[in-house]
């Protein structure tokens, strides 16, 4: 088993495995790159939202979003994990997933349909289950052109995709900011989620007419056995998608139903705050890793790299942004959010190791579903699941909503580890270099502020300077005292992915 804390010399990348290497490397930056617009142009148009709405109309769409999740099918069958399977596409292949995924669209829809006046019969406001609706009807919408998106990822294709979104989002805040500033606030969030649907919908679909011409020159056809492969495969991936999706929602399930909207509303901005550099790194690793998971399942010495490197950036960048939020807490929310959502404070700061956490939890789940497991996906999810819904009702009940947030933390610990007895034998983690080691360095970098804060008059200082200082300080430490802990090892890493960008430029001599 090669040590997963090694990186091969430059000699061994082969041309193909450097062909694959970049392809992967290269869409995960275009997914970045589109996650990066999506959260700094988002992470602008929200703060003003934030500021402009109340907490209920946030806690109204967090429900509604949870039980959008609950009742719809297309999620809870992972046809693009199946079709990823592939070895090649055909006319079978394309008309049976857009048959199938249609179908569930519909299907969802429906279902929505019967469960709206049971919500309003067990006393949900009217605009939980009215956004609910609207959610259901852009996903029909999405499944017609679900076959051609599920194609350009499975090829590692995230380019159209991710301009596409950047566009469609850009575009999308325009109606939702004219409803909030003329006092339809309820109103503002859910024009948001529909302008921007419709929007991408349209630009995919003049892609898809003008680039993907040989996809709908094939001749699509359903088939009713390769169906029932997808539906069994799928099933599974998609049951662990489902399971994976409810865990990260049942807490504003809980908080929701029994707390409050306006408690909901505070704990979804916290999530959300606390969430930032996770949507970069889940982006990444929903798409482009598992993606990449499924073409090297069968290559145990390179997924075992690729497993070590992404487990490398997922930390190397969400733990010193999840620091900087942390340290910069009570500055940062008044300075973005304004002083009505400091409740939110103690929340945003117990969510910490949530943060942390789920990117490598969402590594985890996309190693198992790309490497042809599902069923362990759907064990870890399973249990991220129950943890939330047991943990977060014993906590709640004693600590209130703080208890719910910390009950996230604790759930993802568990089913990490639950993760780590699965993967045991086939790929092998080193606590200490891959986990122990940031841990140290963050704990180091927590020490030092809190000696400072005591020894120097930091709250004496602008608000803005605070946050930037804090933030910076939480950054340029972390990386210092990780580069002290393990100077060869980060520079070792640092030195593969240049050479994985840089190899590119020389002619490959096989087809990846």
């Amino acid at each position: 088993m090669a040590d997963p804390t090694s990186t091969p010399p430059e000699d061994e990348i082969s041309s193909e495995s450097t062909s694959l290497a970049f392809r992967a490397v290269r869409g995960g930056l275009w997914v970045m790159a589109g996650s990066y617009w999506t959260l700094g142009f988002g992470f602008v148009a929200n703060i003003l939202l934030t500021r402009l709405l109340t907490p209920e109309v946030y806690g109204e769409f967090a429900l509604a979003v949870f039980f959008y999740t609950l009742f719809q099918l297309r999620q809870k069958v992972g046809l693009n994990f199946a079709f990823a399977q592939q070895e090649r596409i055909t006319g079978r292949a394309l008309g049976t997933y857009f048959w199938l995924d249609a179908l569930l669209g519909v299907g969802g829809l429906l279902i929505a349909l019967i469960a709206a006046p049971v919500l309003l019969w067990l006393g949900y406001a009217p605009a939980i289950a009215g956004i609910m609706l609207v959610l259901a009807v852009i996903s029909v919408g999405e499944s017609l052109l679900g076959v051609f998106s599920a194609t350009l990822e499975r090829d590692l294709r995230f380019k159209p995709g991710s301009l596409i979104g950047s566009v469609a989002l850009t575009f999308s805040y325009i109606p939702a900011f004219w409803l909030a500033l003329i006092g339809r606030g309820e109103l503002s969030l859910v024009a948001q989620i529909v302008t921007f649907s419709l929007g991408s919908l349209s630009l995919f679909a003049l892609y898809a007419w003008r680039r993907m011409r040989s996809l709908r020159q094939m001749r699509w056809r359903f088939d009713r056995q390769l169906a029932v492969e997808y539906l069994r495969f799928g099933g599974l991936a998609g049951a662990g998608n489902f399971a994976a999706s409810l865990a990260q929602q049942t807490d504003n399930f809980l908080v929701g139903t029994f707390a409050g909207t306006a408690p909901l509303g505070y704990y979804d901005r916290a999530y959300r705050t606390m969430q930032w550099p996770s949507l970069l790194l889940n982006a990444l690793l929903s798409r482009s890793a598992l993606f990449t998971y499924a073409r090297l399942k069968d290559d145990t010495e390179r997924l075992q790299r690729t497993v070590a490197m992404l487990i490398w950036l997922s930390i190397s960048v969400t733990m010193p942004i999840a620091l900087g939020l942390l340290l910069a807490a009570p500055d940062l929310v008044l300075l973005l959010y304004g002083e009505r959502w400091l409740p939110a404070v103690p929340i945003l700061r117990i969510m910490f190791l949530a943060a942390v956490l789920r990117p490598l939890w969402d590594n985890a789940n996309a190693l198992f579903v790309g490497g042809g497991r599902p069923r362990a996906a759907l064990v870890i999810s399973g249990v991220q699941l129950v943890g939330v819904l047991v943990l977060g009702a014993l906590l709640g009940s004693w600590l209130g909503v703080e208890g719910v947030a910390l009950a996230v933390g604790v759930a993802y610990v568990v089913s990490l580890i639950v993760a780590l007895r699965l993967l045991t034998g086939s790929i092998n983690v080193s606590l200490w270099s891959q986990l122990g080691a940031p841990a140290l360095a963050a704990a180091a970098v927590v020490a030092v502020y809190v000696l400072i804060n005591r020894l120097l008059p930091l709250n004496d200082a602008a608000l803005a300077v605070r946050v930037a200082g804090k933030a910076l300080f939480a950054v340029i430490g972390y990386y210092a005292i990780s580069f002290l802990l393990q100077p060869g090892e980060t520079r070792n890493r640092v030195s593969y992915l240049r050479r994985l960008m840089l190899a590119q430029r020389l002619p490959a001599t096989q087809p990846s």
